[in-house]
């Protein structure tokens, strides 16, 4: 198998003007048919040369709607270009260099597998859902996968167990670990997200990893509203050219913000507040008859 250097993709270059769009033919040909618009938006042209041509980590806050998915992409296709060939022939052998995508719901998960299966199955990427709902793979079909989509509990729960019964051979060849809603670290379902994490950065630091994917894995966080997000870049070690942060004005759409006042009906708490009011003005008699 022909492989080139993995900063291949930097031979390209970067933009001369910032402020302009980048083309989806500034990606090597193999990789044009994944995307189905001709220009990456504004948000996407400023995270290009770091999402493809850098090997970075980073952390991205978004508005929702504003082309994240695109960034989680581009890095894919940045691993998989060290599938090129020097003349750009893509030469894939699947199950070599993976990348994990980890997201907070099942039905969030099932959406990308099948957006991914249709964008990436052209170039033979093999995608597999890891969930409770499907429990159709072995040790080999993980082998085999390219793209593994799997949710905290699930991904916690199998490394776990796989410690135990020598199941993590494929830990080696990871090489991408994409976090989707990575904001969830603050509710209570985040210990599972955090541990996942965690368990991937001490095993990418065993010695027996030093010559494999795993060594230099790259960690990819985005979410639309991070307020804590030079932490988590921390704790995912990205530098500063990896930090993102959009605001509203990126959303493909503009928001109106209204504050409307109404009249309170009765409710539940309505007895509770007049029963309040009542015993502040006995209150206030007593102390006047005083």
């Amino acid at each position: 198998m022909a492989r080139s250097s993995s900063s291949r993709p930097a031979e390209m270059g970067s933009l001369a003007d910032p402020d302009a769009l980048r083309s989806v033919s500034d990606l090597p040909p193999p990789f044009r048919s994944v995307f189905g618009f001709r220009y990456f938006n504004s948000l996407q042209s400023e995270c290009f040369h770091v999402c493809f041509l850098s090997d970075v980590n980073m952390v991205i806050s978004a508005p929702t709607g504003s082309g994240k998915t695109v960034l989680f992409e581009l890095c894919i296709l940045r691993i998989l270009s060290r599938f090129l060939s020097p003349d750009c022939r893509f030469n894939l052998c699947n199950g070599t260099l993976k990348t994990i995508y980890i997201a907070p719901t099942k039905a969030l998960v099932q959406e990308k597998l099948r957006d991914w299966n249709k964008k990436l199955g052209s170039l033979g990427i093999k995608c597999l859902e890891m969930t409770g709902d499907n429990e159709f793979y072995n040790n080999k079909s993980i082998h085999d996968a390219d793209l593994i989509l799997t949710t905290p509990e699930k991904f916690d729960s199998m490394s776990r167990h796989g410690i135990k019964n020598g199941g993590l051979g494929f830990f080696c060849d990871i090489a991408l670990v994409l976090i989707d809603e990575v904001h969830l670290l603050n509710d209570p379902r985040g210990a599972a997200l955090e541990a996942v994490v965690s368990r991937i950065k001490m095993i990418s630091k065993c010695s027996n990893m030093k010559s494999t994917p795993l060594a230099n894995v790259r960690f990819i966080a985005a979410s639309a509203t991070i307020p804590n997000i030079k932490d988590i870049a921390e704790w995912l070690l990205a530098p500063p050219e990896g930090i993102k942060r959009f605001g509203e004005e990126m959303r493909p759409g503009n928001l109106t913000t209204e504050v409307l006042g109404y009249a309170p009906a009765k409710n539940d708490f309505l007895f509770e507040r007049v029963h309040l009011y009542e015993n502040i003005l006995n209150g206030c008699e007593m102390v006047e008859s005083q």
